[in-house]
């Protein structure tokens, strides 16, 4: 879409909104003067201050609009965000946020998050732990740029920083319950109020179940799954909060959540030259087959893998399943000393993710993660410690503080070969020279019965890594004259890692081992043809490695980094607010928690060998920003806008390969453009619309010794890309939002509209062709009728209401040569709301 159409498209949503309710200004109070708009109070530099006052680009979101808008999690938070993309692949605990086309690939629990996720002043330390219901929301911040100086530790491309609503001292109610498409089933309610003259509490209990929306052929079985990427969830957050005095207050909060779900499978976007043999392979009894699923012929059965275009429909044979448990607490100190303000922040946090999944995503049997007890799993549990002073002198505005986290992570990963894993190889290896397909190929070069080779192999991986930061901070801002603010940050932190493996091919290995055996495959005629690499690829794959059984690694790692920021703003008057900063950043390196072997050498033609160190460095960035505030026509219109340059150093990037996972360091990798977001009561009471856009771009300045790991293409060649814009990084990206109420007596109509846009952008991390999402916009919408006391509402919505077919990510099939499959984002979905409230 042009640049043109883009702006078209804004305008027309404006005055389509606008002139759907021009009608209906007999029912406005008054249209001749707006009201000003409600100040918004941020906490971006760890003090409550105004939005339109801190040196900042920051989007802040209130709880109106969230509720609008239906935002419960991370995800769908990104309608409102221009700039902000987030994804999910494998399973929703492999969440990715990204923030001006950066972030880190989520789905190696080795890499940490390039955006950081607080909620109630607690960093979580990956996007996905802090996925899930957030239950009542009084606002959310997103932060653009490097924070490292002020928010728990990386966070070198922005904030997500969420704060839930506290116990109220007067009593409050409610209850919603939803029902939608895909058989959405939802059910929140609350209640708070005071517990004594001195304790107030709050208690939030969420329930939700879906049947998905991906249509699941099951294949060769033993799935009966008739649908995935379904979800059954239950949360419960509780809150007290204690105030003895004017001076001391002390919020306790514990939260416990649990999701049994399925997700994620996917859909072949490109077939590869060999998707025929994986029909041939589902249908074929002879080969393990399942015959008379579409026909009566015993030869023609259910479909293994075939692309429906803009379909949902996916090939499993194996049961996808997660089961999620979130839970910590926290106790947030705020000690008023007299010179200055004491504030403790303490959490204890766990999350466990475990479950199986067919990860060749095809309906014939190849490779599993088996749903076995704790076998595939992945476990966070975290403690952590922020310690503030904050204080004014003057014209000096002062913060000191110390941030200590320790978090142990434990990861396990069971793989295991299907029944047909064998012939199939033997099959792709056979056809790929132009020979009719051969599936006892492996069994005649080994000399082993057939389907014997590999039966029962797989791989079963242990990791454990620890994390232990501890930082010392300071923020500080002199007023230098009126309206003048010097703003000076600085962060120490000292990070050690240490990071152990334990690796254990199930049978030792036999499959591999009895094929470097085999005379044949190195001779003519196979020795140097695409059947010898097909055989060695798959069957040799690192999983399937027999020289890491009964090997491990123990790695450790301790880094020192001093960051900084520098920023000076100018407020010409009320109205107007201009500043420039300058940041570094920084982000922890860490290890690649998967297999990875060395590349091929004179002593290991094949490349076979293990590579024990798994070390990548820190990932740093410099930016420089220059802003502008805006409150305008008395105080009815905001308008900010600010450009922005950002240059990361050894941009840590994980690819999958279809084989394996590979952590490469770029040398460099720029970011930069110009934000903009606005926020305006129009003329028309009651009607607010607000918006923003950021152009980006995004570049792989320099790919450094990355370029060989790092070059995508057609069956992981090195063929060219179309550019070298990051994955992610849409050159565009719009949000815009209007809400009108109308009064009726004692009644009200209220509409919401919100469309978020995002030119092309690469969905893969080597930047395949293939895998561009064009662009596209989501379109979503909520109308409700209810007391003006919100009392009672029943509201009408809808997501992706123009229902866009889009990638969330593209990646390469594993066991599929050539072959692109995508999760897929959601497609329309709509539904009913009742509410009601008690105070």
């Amino acid at each position: 879409m042009t640049n043109q159409a883009v702006s078209s498209r804004a305008i027309s949503l404006i005055l389509g909104i606008t002139a759907a309710f021009a009608g209906a200004e007999v029912w406005a109070a008054d249209v001749s003067s707006a009201p000003a708009l409600d100040e918004i109070i941020v906490t971006a530099q760890k003090r409550s201050e105004n939005l339109q006052d801190v040196p900042i680009s920051v989007v802040a979101i209130s709880a109106q609009q969230i509720k609008d808008a239906g935002i419960t999690d991370i995800r769908n938070l990104a309608i409102l965000t221009p700039g902000l993309t987030v994804t999910s692949e494998g399973n929703e605990a492999i969440t990715t946020a990204r923030i001006r086309g950066i972030g880190t690939v989520g789905d190696n629990p080795g890499l940490e998050s390039s955006v950081g996720v607080n909620i109630d002043g607690v960093y979580r330390p990956r996007n996905g732990v802090a996925f899930g219901d957030l239950g009542e929301i009084e606002q959310i911040e997103v932060l653009y740029g490097p924070q490292g100086e002020l928010f728990g530790k990386n966070n070198d491309a922005g904030v997500i920083n969420v704060t839930t609503k506290r116990p109220s001292s007067t009593f409050g109610a409610m209850a919603e319950v939803t029902g939608g498409n895909f058989n959405d089933r939802e059910f929140r309610t609350s209640v708070t109020g005071p517990l004594s003259d001195i304790m107030a509490g709050r208690l939030y209990v969420g329930y939700q179940q879906n049947s998905g929306f991906l249509q699941v052929v099951n294949g060769v079985g033993p799935s009966e799954q008739n649908n995935t990427n379904n979800r059954k969830a239950y949360n419960a957050r509780g809150q007290l909060l204690i105030t003895p005095n004017d001076d001391v207050d002390f919020l306790l909060i514990a939260d416990y959540a649990k999701r049994n779900e399925s997700c994620c499978s996917a859909v072949v976007e490109y077939p590869g030259p060999f998707q025929g043999l994986v029909n041939v392979f589902a249908s074929n009894p002879l080969l393990g087959g399942k015959p008379g699923a579409l026909g009566d012929s015993p030869l023609i059965g259910r479909p293994g893998v075939v692309r429906l275009p803009s379909s949902y429909v996916a090939y499993d044979n194996q049961i996808i399943k997660q089961n999620v448990r979130d839970m910590g607490v926290s106790g947030e100190l705020n000690w008023n000393v007299g010179f200055g303000k004491l504030t403790s922040i303490t959490a204890w946090r766990d999350n466990t993710v475990a479950g199986g999944n067919d990860v060749d995503y095809t309906g014939i049997d190849l490779l599993s993660f088996p749903d076995n007890g704790n076998a595939n799993s992945t476990d966070f549990k975290q403690f952590s410690e922020e310690l503030r002073l904050a204080g004014k002198a003057g014209p000096l505005n002062w913060l000191v503080g110390g941030f200590f986290s320790n978090e142990i992570l434990t990861t396990r990963t069971l793989g295991a070969t299907g029944d047909q894993f064998e012939t199939y190889i033997s099959a792709v290896a056979s056809a790929s020279i132009g020979q009719p397909f051969n599936p006892l190929l492996v069994s005649q070069l080994t000399g082993n019965a057939p389907g014997t080779t590999f039966f029962g192999t797989g791989y079963n991986d242990d990791y454990q890594q620890t994390a232990r930061s501890f930082a010392l901070f300071t923020n500080e801002t002199w007023n230098i004259t009126q309206g003048l603010d010097l703003t000076v940050g600085l962060r120490g932190t000292e990070e050690k890692k240490t990071a152990t493996a334990s690796y254990n091919s199930v049978g030792g290995g036999p499959g591999c081992a009895a094929l470097l055996k085999s005379p044949g495959l190195f001779t003519p005629p196979l020795a140097g043809t695409n059947a010898q690499a097909f055989l060695l690829g798959y069957g040799c794959y690192t999983g399937l490695d027999p020289e890491f059984n009964g090997k491990g690694f123990d790695q450790s790692n301790t880094e020192n980094n001093l960051s900084g920021t520098v920023k000076l703003s100018y407020r010409f008057n009320e109205e107007v607010m201009t500043y420039i900063s300058g940041a570094n950043g920084y982000k922890a390196g860490g290890y690649n928690l998967s297999r990875v072997t060395n590349a091929p050498s004179a002593a290991d033609p094949i490349g076979l060998s293990p590579n024990f160190d798994t070390h990548f460095p820190r990932e740093t960035v410099e930016s420089f920003e220059a802003g502008i505030k805006t409150t305008l026509f008395d105080k009815t219109l905001r308008l900010n806008a600010a450009v922005f340059y950002q240059k990361y150093t050894d941009f840590q990037l994980n690819t999958f390969t279809g084989i394996q996972f590979v952590v490469t360091s770029l040398d460099k990798v720029v970011s930069k453009g110009v934000d903009v977001d606005f926020a305006w009561a129009t003329p028309i009471s009651g009607l607010t619309i607000a918006g923003g856009i950021t152009q980006d771009l995004t570049n792989i300045d320099n790919f450094g010794n990355a370029l060989p790991d790092f070059c995508g293409g057609r069956g992981n060649g090195c063929t060219a890309r179309d550019n070298n814009r990051l994955s992610f990084a849409p050159l565009w990206s719009g949000a815009l939002s209007a809400s009108y109420l109308i009064p009726i007596g004692t009644l009200g109509l209220r509409t919401s509209v919100e469309e978020k846009y995002n030119s092309s952008y690469n969905t893969g991390s080597d930047l395949d062709p293939r895998k561009i999402q064009q662009g596209f916009g989501l379109l979503n919408a909520r109308i409700g009728f209810g007391a003006l006391d919100e009392s009672w509402a029943i509201e009408a919505w809808g997501a992706n209401l123009a229902d866009k077919y889009y990638y969330a990510v593209a990646f390469d099939s594993p066991f599929q040569f050539d072959t692109i499959a995508s999760y897929l984002g959601a497609p329309r979905t709509f539904g009913l709301t009742a509410r009601v409230k008690f105070k």
